[in-house]
């Protein structure tokens, strides 16, 4: 408690939940010079009864999302400064060959996002760590020895205490009842002992903030999940154990196991049951746990059942007979401390992040674990402050993270709870990373999705989409195309059809859904001169022309490219990605439009359909209203006309690097639009093309993919798409951009052609020249059309020279490679404005 029991009437920022997250914003806001903060919890400080006070404390640094590992490594830094970290280290173990690969893969991650000290031991090697392992039944280990133990609790009395030095309140004890909102603003914070007038309010509650969205209307699609953690009674293996040397941790991942040492005992956390979910709403409160001997609010009692029989769905043994063959010892041995700890889920496993869109000043970090809680602290801090998201200066990418991320479907409790169940299933599984879901599937199709079934589309979730990546209808070209091989890794859920796609529509036409993707309206008098000022390029263009141009933030990174169409004087059509990345940066536009200005989001309004190759104006010249020669309609052109009876906006652009256009109609004309290209396209042996061919094709013509080559991180010359930037206009992040320009880039980026054809590496792996890490692949494929693999990375301009010989490591093989100059294909663009 701050001074007394009394609540002040007023904060310029409260912190709803003193664990280890909120703390850490909290923390960080005070060095960032906010002085009236005030942190109110409904538990004791700082032991709250939520996840924080049971949490294992567990830093593995090493995730798949860079976002997530850098976090990881900044909490892991930030809690050692505050006596909170233990550096024992941390091993993952292979129980499979499968895995055994994946742990060379994760190493990769780990050297791409700056985890440098990891390392690939032997059975031997593992067992000489931690010698109670048994290390016939291991392929081997993943071993960081940074890794480690924080002390949550520890690590946030330790941030509040320097919080309130200064000037940051914190009062426990103090239950949130209601948020205050008005006129789209947060208000004030009602509690059981008063009410605190707000300008900002962050709600870092984590298993209990779908509560808090429940109060001001606002869907959190998180699901409180409980697991189990186990304490066994001291062991003859762990018999005078030096306190002060730890074993690494362990993780057993292809049996949802985990284990730590706790002196002369052992600790072994499950996930290997059921998903147990738990409503918000039923989690016990104070009142009830001494009745139910529990110690927090966020415990359940310990389910036997659950750790002695299998019930998890995808495993064949229960955990106790998974953890006693890797450490036998736990065989004979007595149970100490038994539990069921609850944390939580969101649908797609990333944290919530970020300030509601409807309403100002009110912010949310939930969904956060130990390992990544002192890093959301600062980011969040950061984002609150100054604007924009930053991690220990730097700037990030939260758009995985970021709140507005969730499509509506989202808000569905039987969506959050069939997805959050599923992320609790999988969250040590070994899942590609294009494995699909199964449940609440075909939430949303294009009107062509009959069409597309019938050609044996291969549909990917996208955002609630039915998203095509290939189609079977294509495999027969197969045998006039050649498509080399892929490794066993990158050919699971990958079809040879996709290379073929890829040359027939370089050679023919291809037809392309579109439908998925984001098209924003923009209208009234004052759209051209808005527009002007939060675009970087001149889009005050005449009606008919398109602008294709960045959208940055205040600092400079980029928020999005877009291609933004001038319909007429005072009407705009801007498109951009689908889902999640349309949703963000159609909020970013809609928030900064002034009165005068609507916004309009029509994706659930148009269907699209692209149409390129070299046969697509004969595809189409016969079917619409206008001509379609290069003088009559030229690159980077709009008009309005009809296909047959369909009325569509037509766009001269192409993100394949072929002729052809983009179309789009109202949703109900959608599928007779398909039929009648379709029709037209099958003189000139049309294909239906998926995501997969259009990923490829615009790799290898340099265009820009959002999420990977583009993302806050980076500003436009970094990024390579200065010629869009137009500086003799105003717009949001000029000042930032201006000065990044006289400064000079440290990093750009590049493409990479792998030496040797046939060959292909994934995304995230690590760039090498002089025995050093110098970047990582962002972006790779295979290249089908000059027949080499690609991988584009933001590499020191030193490295970036065409010519340049690099090294990619792949699955613990070296691949050579050279840096070049783009576009690697048809660099004249010949193809294009023909």
């Amino acid at each position: 408690m701050s001074g007394s029991d009394t609540l002040p009437s007023s904060a310029e920022t409260v912190i709803v939940g003193a664990g280890c997250v909120g703390c850490s914003a909290a923390y960080h806001l005070s060095q960032l010079g906010r002085e009236d903060v005030v942190v109110v919890e409904q538990g004791p400080l700082f032991e709250t009864g939520g996840s924080t006070s049971h949490a294992p404390g567990l830093v593995f640094q090493t995730a798949g999302d860079k976002l997530m590992s850098k976090m990881a490594s900044y909490t892991r830094d930030l809690y050692t400064e505050l006596d909170s970290f233990r550096s024992c280290g941390g091993i993952e173990i292979a129980y499979t060959e499968e895995r055994w690969d994946f742990l060379k893969r994760k190493r990769e991650w780990g050297r791409s996002f700056g985890v440098e000290d990891g390392e690939l031991l032997s059975p031997e090697e593992v067992e000489a760590e931690i010698p109670q392992v048994n290390a016939d039944v291991v392929h081997g280990g993943y071993y960081v020895p940074s890794d480690g133990k924080a002390d949550a609790v520890g690590a946030s009395a330790a941030m509040a205490e320097r919080a309130r030095e200064k000037g940051v309140e914190f009062y426990g004890n103090t239950k949130v009842t209601d948020l205050d909102v008005e006129d789209g603003r947060i208000r004030a914070v009602d509690t059981e002992k008063g009410r605190i007038d707000a300008d900002e309010v962050l709600v870092a509650t984590n298993i209990w903030g779908p509560l808090f969205g429940d109060m001001v209307d606002v869907d959190i699609p998180l699901m409180p999940c409980a697991h189990q953690y186990l304490v066994s009674d001291e062991l003859d293996e762990l018999a005078g154990a030096d306190q002060e040397i730890e074993q690494p941790l362990l993780r057993h991942q292809d049996a949802s196991l985990y284990f730590r040492q706790h002196g002369e005992s052992y600790g072994v956390g499950s996930y290997n049951h059921e998903p147990l979910l738990v409503e918000p709403e039923d989690i016990y409160g104070p009142d009830k746990l001494d009745d139910l001997g529990l110690e927090y609010p966020s415990l359940r009692e310990f389910t036997e059942e659950h750790f002695y029989e299998n019930t998890h769905p995808d495993h064949d043994r229960s955990a106790y007979d998974c953890a006693k063959e890797l450490v036998p010892a736990l065989g004979d041995c007595d149970w100490e401390t038994e539990m069921n700890g609850m944390f939580c889920f969101t649908t797609d496993g990333m944290p919530v992040l970020g300030e509601t869109e409807d309403i100002d000043g009110l912010w949310w970090a939930l969904a956060v674990w130990v390992t990544q809680s002192g890093g959301v602290g600062n980011v969040v801090a950061e984002w609150m402050e100054n604007g924009v998201p930053r991690l220990d200066g730097d700037l990030v990418d939260v758009t995985d993270a970021h709140i507005s991320r969730f499509q509506d479907h989202a808000g569905s409790h039987e969506y959050v709870r069939d997805r959050a169940a599923q992320q609790y299933q999988e969250v040590y599984q070994l899942i590609h990373p294009r494995e699909q879901p199964e449940g609440k599937r075909g939430l949303r199709r294009s009107p062509y999705h009959p069409r597309q079934e019938e050609l044996g589309a291969e549909f990917y979730d996208s955002d609630g989409w039915e998203s095509a990546q290939w189609y079977a209808a294509n495999e027969s070209l197969v045998e006039e195309y050649d498509v080399p091989d892929r490794p066993e890794w990158l050919s699971q859920n990958w079809s040879k059809a996709h290379g073929a796609e890829h040359q027939a529509v370089r050679d023919r036409v291809g037809m392309y859904d579109l439908t998925s993707f984001t098209p924003i309206e923009v209208t009234g008098d004052g759209a051209a001169e808005f527009l002007q000022g939060l675009l970087a390029n001149d889009v005050d263009v005449s009606p008919g022309r398109v602008r294709y141009t960045p959208m940055l933030n205040e600092a400079g990174g980029l928020l999005a490219d877009l291609t933004v169409s001038r319909l007429a004087e005072d009407r705009f059509l801007i498109l951009t990605g689908g889902g999640r990345s349309g949703s963000e940066q159609g909020r970013w536009i809609s928030e900064h439009a002034p009165d005068d200005v609507d916004v309009t989001d029509r994706t659930s309004g148009l269907c699209g359909l692209g149409v390129w190759g070299p046969s697509a104006r004969k595809t189409l010249e016969d079917l619409v209203e206008t001509d379609l020669s290069h003088d009559e309609f030229s690159f980077f052109s709009v008009q309005e006309t009809h296909l047959g009876s369909i009325p569509v906006i037509m766009l001269r652009v192409s993100y394949v690097g072929e002729l052809g256009w983009e179309l789009y109609a109202p949703m109900e004309y959608g599928a007779e639009l398909w039929d009648q290209v379709w029709e037209a396209g099958e003189e000139y042996d049309v294909v239906a093309m998926g995501d997969a061919t259009l990923n490829s094709m615009s790799l290898e013509k340099g265009f820009r993919l959002w999420g990977t080559d583009i993302t806050p991180e980076y500003n436009p010359y970094e990024a390579g798409i200065g010629f869009a930037v137009d500086l003799d206009t105003d717009f949001v992040g000029k000042e930032a951009l201006v000065e990044a320009k006289e400064a000079g880039i440290d990093q750009k980026i590049v493409p990479i052609t792998l030496d040797e054809p046939g060959d292909v590496v994934d995304t995230g792996r690590p760039v090498v020249a002089d025995d050093e890490v110098i970047g990582y692949t962002t972006r790779a494929d295979y290249g089908y059309s000059i027949d080499a693999g690609i991988a584009y990375s933001y590499l020191p301009v030193d490295y970036a020279e065409p010519g340049q010989s690099v090294e990619i490591e792949y699955e613990n093989r070296t691949y050579e490679a050279t840096v070049r100059d783009e576009p690697l294909f048809d660099p004249d663009r010949e193809r294009i404005l023909r």
